[in-house]
């Protein structure tokens, strides 16, 4: 048996203890692992006492993570990392065409349609999840749904659509605060906005949005800010504060009367989400994955801005 197990009997404690390190909360970590927030605190207790050694310094509510904590953090990172490059390499069988997207993206729109893409391209598709752009760097894929700018130097692509955004909120929050989508920044940049880190995400802030409608007001430094876009919707849903929504994420939800526009939305000059995919790379597949994603685009029977109006 080797050392590791012998020490760690529990291997995927290590997998706990880097959601921790990397979500920066025992709450986030666990929303990110689905599991709740006291078995999160339970295997980091028991990953410490296998160790024999404080991984985490309290201070509060919050937590640091100790020289040797830090020291564990890189080296599950690395091997990890190191893991998922050669299982990616798995991923580069024949008739397999690899799909990376953010999380929203594949939950809320590719998901539903996995199917009718395989179709399409006569083509087994399997999705990798990302988060921040550069992530695709280091990871191996055929094609990816990416937000930015288009201005990639070792990629192809072809804009989806256009960068949408408006502000969305829980009906109840809507009704308790008066907000409805004549909403003024004004009236906005005091209630309880929703940010996620803008670290390697070139998608439009909340700073941006007063800005792009031409308004002088800056919202206040958030006290706290979400590391990943999905759990924001999640607080949105929950009527805990008002998200940036982008188009074709979240206009069903829109459409459901999940969650109600509450001021004026946003589309950017430059800015959406574009289907890449590396110079030189581009086959059949790709084209008919590709015109099948614009074919599902352009037949939406309203547009974000109409759905909005509809569901008020």
């Amino acid at each position: 048996m080797r050392p590791l197990l012998e020490r760690l009997p529990h291997l995927h404690r290590l997998a706990v203890f880097d959601s921790v390190a990397t979500a920066g909360s025992f709450t986030a970590a666990a929303k990110h692992l689905g599991i709740s927030q006291p078995a999160v605190s339970r295997h980091m207790a028991l990953l410490a006492k296998e160790l024999d050694t404080e991984l985490i310094e309290r201070s509060g509510r919050s937590f640091v993570l100790t020289t040797q904590g830090q020291n564990l953090a890189l080296a599950i990172d690395g091997a990890f990392t190191s893991l998922e490059r050669t299982i990616s390499e798995f991923d580069t069988l024949n008739n397999v065409i690899v799909l990376a997207v953010q999380p929203a993206m594949a939950t809320s729109w590719v998901v539903p349609m996995l199917d009718q893409l395989e179709s399409a391209s006569m083509t087994e598709i399997r999705l990798r999840i990302f988060d921040r752009s550069s992530e695709l760097d280091s990871s191996e894929w055929d094609i990816a749904i990416v937000p930015g700018t288009g201005e990639w130097t070792s990629w192809e692509s072809t804009l989806l659509f256009a960068e949408a955004v408006r502000p969305l909120t829980a009906p109840s929050l809507a009704h308790d605060k008066g907000l409805d989508p004549d909403t003024t920044p004004a009236e906005l940049v005091h209630q309880n906005l929703l940010h996620i880190d803008d670290t390697g995400r070139p998608n439009l802030t909340w700073k941006q949005w007063f800005s792009e409608l031409g308004s002088p007001l800056d919202p206040p430094k958030p006290r706290l800010v979400y590391n990943a876009y999905p759990t924001v919707i999640q607080e949105a849903l929950a009527g805990n504060g008002i998200a940036l929504g982008w188009q074709h994420l979240l206009s069903d939800m829109v459409e459901r009367g999940l969650l109600v526009p509450v001021g004026p939305i946003v589309q950017r000059q430059r800015g959406g989400h574009y289907m890449c995919w590396r110079k030189g790379d581009e086959g059949e597949s790709h084209r008919a994955i590709l015109a099948k994603l614009q074919s599902e685009i352009h037949k939406g029977s309203a547009s974000f801005a109409e759905r909005g109006t509809e569901s008020t």
